[in-house]
């Protein structure tokens, strides 16, 4: 079976991404990005003194923003149509990622309702997992709309 539009059905698997390493310098950056500046993503004598976690541990919307990024490694074949990010209807961060881990993104197609613009709205399940944890880092029901190219 392909990733082509025609075969996007509900319990598709997409597919599962390959490894990605977090590594202290993109928490950083996004600290500085987002404004957050949290010692618990950037400072490991303060989470060392302050919090119960081993060791820094990546911001949850960081793992969230990757999901894009891990969208390309999985995307259907879309010829004739563009796609929209539309949200999430659920988003839980179910475990902690320490800084240095690996983590992947799998993803399934839940549900695929056509919509009177010809498009159709996609809810996708994202689980990212981290390497060597039987808990996934994160869960998401995420939305997606798939317009024809054509569509005004």
């Amino acid at each position: 079976m392909t990733n082509a539009l025609s075969h996007l059905l509900p319990g598709v698997k997409l597919g599962v991404t390959p490894w990605f390493t977090l590594e202290q310098a993109m928490f950083d950056e996004f600290e500085v990005l987002t404004r957050s500046n949290d010692p618990l993503h950037t400072d490991a004598k303060w989470v060392a003194e302050n919090t119960h976690f081993k060791s820094i541990i990546a911001p949850g919307f960081f793992v969230a923003a990757l999901l894009p990024y891990f969208h390309t490694q999985v995307m259907a074949d879309l010829k004739g149509f563009y796609p929209l990010n539309y949200g999430f209807d659920k988003i839980r961060w179910v475990e902690p990622v320490p800084v240095d881990s690996r983590i992947r993104a799998e993803f399934v197609i839940e549900r695929v309702t056509p919509r009177p613009d010809g498009g159709k709205l996609f809810k996708t399940r994202v689980t990212v997992e981290i390497e060597g944890n039987q808990r996934p880092a994160m869960v998401a029901e995420w939305l997606g709309v798939v317009m024809p190219k054509s569509a005004a």
